[in-house]
């Protein structure tokens, strides 16, 4: 090494050393590890800083998990109350299409016709009358209207007709009368149910197999039955269509036999005998029924001498 080469490196040297004194003086004399240990809160806050920053990253994907978590609860709990009122709203239909309306349950017993008769005649709106149609032959045929009934079909009429029963609540009543007496009857019925008449039961004696005695028991109100006077072998006005008997089990039939004894019908209806005391449902010339049967030309079995029949009017 030449003596140029070995001054100039002597000299480089010592430049560097002065820049490192400089450097070192200009700091204060601290390196970056004194001035670290002199400030931790500084160092702890840098830290800090860092830490924050790469939280950011970590914290902004935990919340979007959150949202998604939450969106997914919500759909399924949305899925959930949908399905609720799917399976609520199904029930209901259901039920409201099983459950009978008013006018269906009251109606329960009358002529399930769709098609009017042409000869139907309307009285009032739910009372009218009409030919024996196939479908109510059926229903009578060897039962109220036997095989050797007299009495022509034409000459009777299916009556159907509105009532109050013993809860108070409107009812559907069916009947089958002569084709005479027809329009007195809805006219009659009619009145007494715009009037809150009780009546506990307004069924074909069908419905009770022809047994006048069953029907009675069970108070029904009816009218024809192709049958004799109970005790006697004569006809009886009720296999002509031409009588009712109107709640009468609290309105009995009363005969009387030689020995002075009485015979009263139907069996338990003893306590209605009585006409001198009062009760529900009992017909006397003060009734409202007794009023409008005899304003249309018909008599009571009440004011017979031979027997009481208190639940009976008729016309000839």
């Amino acid at each position: 090494m030449n003596k140029k080469t070995l001054k100039d490196f002597a000299l480089l040297v010592g430049i560097v050393a002065v820049a490192a004194i400089g450097a070192r003086f200009l700091a204060g004399g601290e390196t970056l590890s004194d001035y670290a240990k002199k400030n931790p809160k500084a160092t702890e806050s840098a830290s800090a800083a860092v830490t924050e920053a790469a939280k950011v990253p970590t914290e902004a994907s935990s919340q979007a998990a959150e949202l998604t978590s939450a969106k997914e609860i919500s759909d399924v709990s949305k899925e959930a109350s949908s399905q609720v009122m799917k399976s609520a709203d199904e029930k209901e239909s259901s039920a409201s299409s099983s459950k009978p309306s008013e006018a269906d349950s009251s109606a329960e017993n009358a002529s399930t016709d769709v098609t009017p008769s042409p000869e139907r005649v309307t009285y009032m709106d739910g009372f009218y009358y009409e030919p024996i149609s196939n479908e109510v032959f059926k229903r009578i045929s060897g039962v109220s209207y036997p095989v050797d009934c007299q009495v022509p079909l034409d000459d009777l009429r299916y009556v159907v007709l509105q009532y109050v029963d013993f809860n108070g609540e409107p009812q559907t009543g069916e009947m089958i009368v002569n084709k005479a007496i027809a329009q007195d009857v809805v006219e009659i019925f009619y009145e007494l149910y715009q009037n809150n008449y009780q009546i506990e039961s307004i069924k074909l004696v069908d419905e009770f197999g022809g047994d006048d005695t069953a029907s009675m028991l069970a108070n029904n109100t009816s009218s024809f039955n192709y049958r004799v006077v109970e005790g006697t072998t004569r006809l009886s006005n009720h296999a002509l269509g031409r009588a009712i008997d109107l709640n009468p089990f609290y309105n009995p039939y009363i005969t009387y036999t030689k020995d002075g004894s009485t015979n009263i019908s139907p069996v338990g209806s003893e306590a209605y005998a009585d006409r001198t005391i009062s009760f529900p449902y009992k017909i006397d010339e003060n009734d409202l029924a007794y009023k409008l049967f005899k304003a249309h030309g018909f008599t009571w079995g009440g004011n017979w001498n031979s027997c009481k029949d208190y639940q009976h009017f008729e016309k000839k």
